[in-house]
């Protein structure tokens, strides 16, 4: 809790151990011209300790990896939930990954384990997400009650290809209206796709990067907000259910973000909604999986 309110972070990476996690976000820096230091280091324990000192409940971990190393990742990232019932495990899928495993058993051993959501990422993966391939997985996400969550437009300033853009993954939201979609990063920080995206129901966008309190994330990054007002007049204009805080740890910093947060203008009810209630809803925190979930 922080100033009376229940904080889900919900956005945050982690890896397994410092020496893994230095030479992925070195190689990830890299490869999308991060030019930023990143805020936390990337350990699940760095990451416990960030979420005591900020305050905040839940961390949602939206993890992926390449395909060699994708269902390995997915299992990791289900045991940590098993250990520390404050991280809420999501699992990425891939055209590759599914071409060696069935969908339908690997979609269901996934939620026997406790996995709260989809994580995909398709710039980074290179795959299309519109591949027939992957449709199932939408299809059962929304039969379940679970989210998918796609990363949605750049990473930093970079754009390697056209997989993770609004016009790529608009047909998806169309096509599966019962599926909940999360598009991260406020759909790249475009407030024309964002309003576009808002008359779908069963759209939400996270906060992440682009409602940055990070002062060396907004300093470089081309699609970050400065500006309070911008947020909260969209806030009043589409609704505060619509939006999930996250930080994207470890390039961003949640204490950061949260200090921002509670500086804004915002009622009190769209605050909690924000910072807690809507992804405590949407991803079913504290029941367990088949249990009903509610809307935000």
């Amino acid at each position: 809790m922080r100033n009376g309110y229940r904080i889900v972070d919900g956005h945050a990476h982690i890896f397994p151990d410092g020496d893994i996690s230095a030479k992925i976000m070195t190689s990830f820096n890299e490869r999308f011209l991060i030019p930023f230091p990143p805020a936390g280091s990337g350990t699940v324990d760095a990451l416990l300790d960030d979420m005591r000192n900020a305050g905040i409940d839940f961390t949602i971990l939206a993890n992926f990896a390449s395909d060699r190393f994708l269902h390995e990742n997915n299992l990791w990232t289900l045991s940590l939930a098993r250990f520390s019932p404050n991280l809420v495990p999501l699992v990425s899928f891939s055209p590759n990954l599914l071409a060696e495993h069935s969908v339908d058993s690997l979609f269901a051993a996934y939620l026997a384990q406790g996995a709260k959501g989809i994580k995909l990422h398709p710039m980074a993966q290179s795959f299309d997400p519109g591949d027939p391939v992957i449709l199932p997985v939408y299809s059962l996400a929304g039969q379940h009650g679970i989210p998918v969550v796609f990363h949605c437009g750049r990473v930093a300033n970079a754009r390697l290809n056209g997989w993770s853009d609004y016009e790529v993954l608009l047909p998806l939201i169309e096509a599966f209206p019962e599926t909940n979609i999360v598009l991260t990063h406020m759909v790249d920080g475009s407030e024309e796709d964002l309003r576009n995206a808002a008359r779908y129901p069963n759209v939400f966008f996270d906060t992440s990067i682009v409602i940055s309190g990070y002062s060396h994330l907004l300093d470089s990054n081309e699609p970050s907000w400065k500006e309070d007002g911008r947020f909260v007049t969209l806030v009043r204009e589409i609704g505060a259910t619509r939006f999930l805080f996250g930080s994207d740890h470890p390039w961003g910093s949640a204490r950061a973000d949260l200090a921002r947060f509670f500086r804004m203008p915002l009622e009190p009810d769209e605050t909690r909604a924000i910072l807690g209630e809507n992804a405590t809803r949407l991803f079913a925190i504290g029941k367990k999986n088949g249990e009903s979930h509610e809307q935000p």
